[in-house]
């Protein structure tokens, strides 16, 4: 479990010269009586943790030296070192100096700008605008006499998420645009599956109708067929009666020249008789003249 495990000060506040606080468990209790420097080892705490001076009960950073708030400060500058020591056992060494009214940043004495420095304490979830790990006398009665509001407030800006207003308000709006796109696309999507529901059905229609109409096709085609296969015997049968009937009448046709044969020679036999007749007659009637003349 990450801890801190040592401070050292010198020439902080009531610390004169370089004093050594630690080593620090992972759970420790300061105890003392009014005046023995208990809030001022909190402010050490607040001041390596890049506090400004106001919060610190100060109007300049310069006022922090020992002996400076009696016109007597013992240095020129002050410093707070704090050890961390993380899960792995590895120390880090944070520090803050004092110079006049500015302050130094030192990590594992390299120095670096208070924006990396405060990075640096963020990775090990200390956030030094917040003070989110330093809890003051008279803090809690203080939390705990607010109203929910008040705290609300508080707590936004012991997380920061103050900071990220604008962006959770983007983000929010972005949301909400989302789920409108997204009952928009369900909107959509419901109709586009109630259409092609629909589509589905009139494509099943369409298909029993087009089968009903290839039934259809395929009746009236048995139909024409049964007609013509009709109308071809009945043109049969006429053909064939026809035969029939020319043949009858290719008989009748060679009986009537042969009775018309016979009725010819009959005509000349008429003719002959006839004239046989005559003939007789005509002999019959020069009788009486010949028995006149006898």
């Amino acid at each position: 479990m990450a801890h801190l495990k040592q401070i050292d000060i010198e020439n902080f506040k009531s610390w004169r010269g370089k004093q050594v606080i630690g080593p620090f468990m992972r759970f420790n209790c300061i105890i003392g009586t009014n005046g023995s420097g208990k809030s001022n080892l909190m402010d050490a705490l607040s001041f390596v943790m890049g506090e400004r001076a106001s919060a610190l009960r100060v109007k300049h950073l310069g006022d922090l030296i020992h002996g400076a708030h009696v016109g007597r400060p013992v240095s020129r500058t002050a410093r707070v070192s704090m050890r961390y020591c993380d899960e792995k056992g590895v120390e880090t060494e944070f520090s803050r100096s004092i110079s006049g009214d500015s302050s130094e940043y030192r990590i594992n004495d390299a120095r670096v700008t208070f924006s990396v420095y405060s990075e640096e304490l963020l990775n090990i979830g200390i956030i030094t605008k917040t003070q989110n790990c330093l809890v003051f006398q008279g803090a809690v009665e203080s939390i705990a006499l607010k109203d929910p509001k008040e705290r609300t407030k508080m707590l936004e800006y012991i997380s920061q998420s103050r900071d990220y207003a604008a962006e959770y308000s983007l983000k929010k709006e972005a949301l909400q645009k989302a789920k409108e796109d997204s009952q928009l696309h369900f909107i959509k999507k419901r109709s586009a599956a109630a259409e092609k529901k629909q589509a589905s059905q009139e494509k099943l229609e369409a298909q029993r109708y087009q089968v009903l109409v290839d039934e259809l096709d395929q009746n009236r085609l048995k139909l024409s067929l049964a007609e013509l296969f009709n109308n071809q015997q009945s043109i049969d049968a006429v053909n064939d009666t026809l035969t029939e009937r020319q043949s009858a009448a290719a008989a009748k046709k060679e009986e009537l020249e042969s009775w018309e044969q016979t009725v010819s020679a009959h005509k000349r036999e008429v003719g002959r008789l006839t004239r046989e007749l005559q003939h007789i007659e005509k002999e019959i009637r020069q009788v009486p003249l010949w028995l006149e003349k006898l």
